[in-house]
């Protein structure tokens, strides 16, 4: 153009010149003053004519800087959109694409040049083409974006776009065009999908769940709420140190420093105040995030486990103190004591009874006698039915008392006469829990009596004692 422009002066000023010459040669003088009007004109048109070819030329300079800008921007803008990572097109009102970037062409797997001048119906299913129509139409209807989500199936599986569609209007304000960008939003779904059910998990568990700075916590779940009775904004609006037990703040201090160094917390109690002031024990497992100093924990009411170990602790120690009574009592009884379960095992006899038996080991003792003992009747020496037994009876509930039998030991032979008595031992739910036998051992008084009535009929024969005559004539 600039060429055409020189070329053109260049022919002109020659035409002007020549003029002026051939006008120079017939100068006269005859209208001199209109002759020097003509030339006169003849140098402006000259001077005009180059004052023009200045101005085109600078003209044509500017437009060519500014294609040059132009082609700049241009260039620019697609390399933009090229190296996106969103998909971006623009589609005639007609549907054939105008420009597509590269990420556009990956999604569907084919080049510019077989997209340009294509519709979405040359490239996709019919029922995917038409439902991208519709939305296009959606924008030029409204004439203005328009935002949807749109699923596409993809060599790696299936992704979710976020597209927002926007008419795309010319100089004089009429649409010409519709473009479209999409981002790829399948992981930051998948991320909030898996967000909304921590969400879900975090509020509906029934334990307090915390996430916390040093100072104070930034969420928690309505089961702190309403394990301490205050609102979730209350819990968030102040200091966490101001619902903790005061001896036991310092405590608390030094296990978040611990958790602070990267340490993990576990099972670390400390009391809290309520909102109705009764204190409540936590049992805390935490960890913390040592790049933000965010802390997550775990608690729990331990408040009635605690209680009920000291009630347990307490009984024990009643129940250690109430044993060592009975067995004193039990030790200094000069009867043999069994005490046995209800599954008939022996858990505790005293040092009468283990000498009875011969055994040191309680467990071992037969609480029927069974696995020692020949259990006889002592008035005509057969054997004495086992369900007849003390230990039998208490099971049932029954008390029995002085049962006189004899115990044969099953190795030597030897025989004992004693006085056998049982009883329930009942517990506070009115069920047997366990069954107490005594055995009195009467074989030494027997003997005794026995001696006695041996040396009582000797003396009465040392003395002449005669029995009585009446009674033998009766």
């Amino acid at each position: 153009m600039e060429r055409k422009n020189l070329y053109g002066y260049i022919i002109n000023s020659i035409m002007v010149i020549a003029l002026g010459v051939v006008y120079l040669i017939n100068f006269t003088t005859d209208n001199g003053f209109w002759n020097w009007v003509s030339l006169g004109l003849i140098v402006v048109i000259l001077g005009m004519l180059t004052t023009v070819f200045f101005i085109l030329k600078e003209q044509l300079k500017a437009k060519k800087k500014s294609e040059e800008e132009l082609l700049k921007s241009q260039k620019l803008l697609h390399s933009i959109i090229d190296n996106t990572t969103n998909a971006i097109s623009v589609k005639k009102i007609n549907g054939e694409y105008m420009l597509v970037n590269k990420k556009y062409q990956s999604i569907f797997e084919v080049y510019d040049k077989d997209l340009i001048g294509k519709t979405d119906h040359d490239i996709l299913p019919k029922e995917l083409a038409d439902r991208y129509l519709d939305a296009d139409l959606e924008a030029l209807k409204l004439g203005k974006e328009i935002q949807m989500e749109e699923e596409i199936e993809q060599s790696d599986g299936k992704h979710t776009y976020l597209s927002v569609k926007f008419p795309l209007f010319d100089i004089s304000n009429r649409v010409y065009a519709i473009g479209s960008i999409s981002t790829d939003i399948t992981e930051r779904k998948t991320i909030m999908e898996s967000q909304k059910e921590a969400d879900t998990f975090f509020n509906i568990s029934t334990d307090s769940l915390v996430i916390a700075s040093n100072e104070k916590f930034l969420k928690v779940n309505s089961s702190l709420s309403n394990l301490l009775g205050y609102t979730g904004e209350e819990l968030l609006n102040t200091p966490f140190a101001t619902y903790i037990f005061p001896e036991d703040l310092e405590k608390t201090e030094n296990a978040i420093k611990k958790l602070e160094e990267g340490a993990n917390l576990v099972s670390f109690n400390n009391r809290w105040i309520c909102k109705d002031k009764s204190i409540k024990w936590l049992s805390w497992n935490a960890t913390s995030d040592t790049n933000t100093g965010t802390l997550y924990a775990v608690a729990r009411d331990i408040t009635k486990d605690l209680l009920l170990q000291e009630e347990n602790k307490k009984r024990m120690n009643e129940l250690y103190e109430n044993q060592q009574k009975l067995n004193m009592i039990i030790e200094n009884i000069s009867d043999g004591v069994l005490v046995a379960n209800t599954d008939k095992q022996v858990i505790l006899a005293n040092e009468v009874a283990n000498e009875l038996f011969g055994i040191e080991d309680d467990s071992k003792i037969s609480v029927d006698f069974s696995d020692h003992f020949k259990v006889l009747n002592s008035y005509d020496g057969k054997v004495f039915p086992v369900q007849s037994l003390p230990a039998e009876l208490a099971l049932e509930g029954k008390i029995t008392n002085d049962i006189d039998v004899l115990l044969m030991n099953k190795e030597t032979n030897e025989v004992r006469r004693v006085l056998l008595s049982g009883r329930p031992i009942i517990d506070n739910e009115n069920y047997i829990a366990a069954v107490v036998v005594t055995i009195k051992d009467i074989s030494r008084y027997k003997r005794l009596e026995a001696e006695l009535k041996r040396k009582d009929q000797e003396s009465r024969r040392k003395i002449g004692f005669k029995k009585d005559d009446s009674k033998k004539k009766e």
